[in-house]
Parts: structure tokens; sequence; C-alpha cells
């Protein structure tokens, strides 16, 4: 992993957060060396910012696990016992949630089929720790209204709106290059910091 590219990420945050449109956790969660400990959860787009995140929080002083697989869904996590098993163990005092990509692509009506489970999931996630939804970038394709829902559902200061963000992106025009998931790890970094 090269280091310069999440310290870029640290940098295009530090110089232009209010030049994109980003709104700052204030009063909301925080991260601080020696205490927190931040725990993710999420789908491809976790897979890929996961290693980034541990290697800022293993420099930072911050206890770091997560739990990504590709594919899945809010549903899918809403009720997991993996998850809730993980977040018992990890104890996390912070928890960042990637999720909404995958369903963004669900057919017709699925903010309204997915609504109760990502009230469940929140309302879980919410019993261990507070949660920061790290929305997902710009998307190639029409969607569905997952991500409204969603930003619907979190606090302004409690949402990393990542579509503000250009996200340097792989062949398939979603995913980020590994150079993409470095500065966009560093800019959330940044922002919780």
């Amino acid at each position: 992993m090269n280091k310069s590219w999440i310290y870029a990420g640290l940098a295009v945050a530090a110089a232009g957060v209010s030049a994109v449109g980003l709104v700052k956790v204030l009063s909301g969660p925080r991260l601080r060396a020696g205490r927190t400990r931040l725990f993710l959860v999420g789908d491809s787009l976790a897979v890929g910012l996961a290693p980034h995140f541990k290697a800022l929080a293993a420099e930072s002083n911050i206890a770091f696990d997560s739990l990504a697989k590709e594919g899945t869904r809010i549903d899918q996590w809403a009720n997991s016992q993996v998850l809730a098993d993980r977040l018992r163990t990890f104890q996390p005092s912070l928890i960042l949630v990637s999720l909404g990509t995958n369903d963004e692509y669900l057919s017709d009506g699925a903010p309204a089929r997915q609504a109760p489970f990502l009230q469940t999931l929140l309302k879980n996630l919410r019993a261990v720790a507070p949660e920061v939804w790290i929305g997902p970038p710009t998307l190639p394709k029409e969607t569905n209204g997952i991500v409204a829902l969603i930003r619907s559902s979190v606090p302004d200061s409690h949402y990393f709106p990542s579509e503000n963000l250009d996200i340097a992106r792989g062949p398939d025009s979603l995913h980020p290059t590994a150079r993409g998931y470095a500065a966009w790890a560093g800019s959330v970094w940044r922002w919780l910091s």
C-alpha cells in the first residue's frame, strides 16, 4: 500500500473540504488517539477502504476492525448475527458504514422495501456506538433513490458525501483505483479528525 496516496487524500481534504461541500462533524463523532475504537462495515467499497483506514488507525493509535463483503446490501446486514457478534467482541466507539451502492441497483420500489431494513440496521448499530455513513461516490448508472433514503435517515453531521469528491475510478467506472481508495480514505479520515 502506498501511504503517499492516503496522505494525498488528507491534503485534498485539508485544502478543499469546503470547496467540495463536505459537512464537517462539529458535535458528532470524532477520532481520538488512544480512545477511539473504529469499526467499518459494508460492501465492496468498504473492502477497498479497509486497508487504508487500518494503516491510518495504526499511525494514530486508534483500534480498528472491519467486516466487509462484496455485493452486500442493507437488508443483508440489518439482522446479521455475524455483525452483532463482531460488534459485541470489538466494542467500537465509532462505526463507519459504507453501504447503499448495491441497493441502488435493485428493481423499482427498492427504497420502500429497504427502508425497514435501514431503520433496523441503524437501530442495531446505534445501540452499540454512533455511526457515520460514508456515502457512495457518484454512480455510473441511473439509480433508484436509496442514497436519498439514507440521507434522510442519517443526520448531516453523520454523513460523508463522497459524491462531492473526484475519486479516480477503475474500468467499471464504479470502484476506485488503488489511488482513489487511498485518497478517499484520507479524505474521510481528515473529515473525522
